[in-house]
């Protein structure tokens, strides 16, 4: 059953992944329960499930905040996923359906069209249903849940990437070789190309990192 608090806490999140709230800002309750039309329990619940999924900071006698994370939790963050990105390309190989496999070369295919046209702004959606069919394609929801929890979290500062035009001719090239490895049911070869697609390369921390502290640079109370 969809709760008061659900929707509170759907809209928030959406808002928080977007972009359209940033690290820092403020998440008033009275504020909140004015634009919800809602009594402060809902809104309280709303905003303690984000603070348990790691999108908002609650603060003691004072607002919660959308949540900051440190250059170094990135870092980490990044870490942890390429390992798991890794394990469901490993179980994607393995137990991918005829059917989800033959999807998952036609979304390739689309997506070396939109490249080839130059169309960069819709690269970013179809990039993550490339990576949400090889989530899926691993047939384990713990491990998609997981998965899903750490890109929440890394998505209004995954941004940063998007900022900046970058030749994407480069992902497609990884993509490439990781439809390949399981579309052969090479399980160990998927797993190693997935973690190092998802993995940040040494090269690309440096400017990372100078990026991050630019635009989500800590807030001086």
């Amino acid at each position: 059953m969809v709760t008061r608090a659900n929707n509170i806490r759907e809209t928030l999140e959406h808002e928080i992944i977007s972009g359209e709230r940033q690290p820092g800002d403020r998440l008033d309750e009275p504020q909140l329960t004015k634009r919800f039309d809602a009594s402060r329990t809902p809104v309280r619940e709303a905003l303690v499930e984000l603070a348990t999924a790691g999108l908002v900071e609650m603060q003691p006698h004072r607002s919660a905040v959308v949540a900051e994370i440190s250059v170094h939790q990135v870092i980490q963050m990044y870490e942890v996923l390429a390992e798991l990105e890794g394990l469901c390309a490993r179980l994607a190989a393995r137990r991918m359906t005829g059917k989800e496999r033959a999807e998952f070369e036609k979304l390739h295919r689309e997506i070396g069209r939109l490249i080839e046209k130059g169309d960069r702004d819709a690269f970013p959606t179809l990039n993550k249903q490339f990576h949400d069919m090889i989530h899926r394609g691993a047939h384990n929801e713990i491990l998609e849940d997981q998965i899903g929890g750490l890109n929440k979290r890394l998505a209004p500062y995954r941004r940063i990437f998007h900022d900046e035009p970058h030749d994407l001719s480069i992902p497609y090239a990884e993509h490439q070789n990781v439809v390949a490895a399981i579309q052969n049911r090479d399980e160990n070869l998927a797993d190693q190309i997935f973690k190092n697609h998802t993995a940040l390369r040494a090269d690309r921390i440096t400017d990372f990192i100078a990026a991050f502290d630019r635009r989500f640079q800590k807030r001086s109370a």
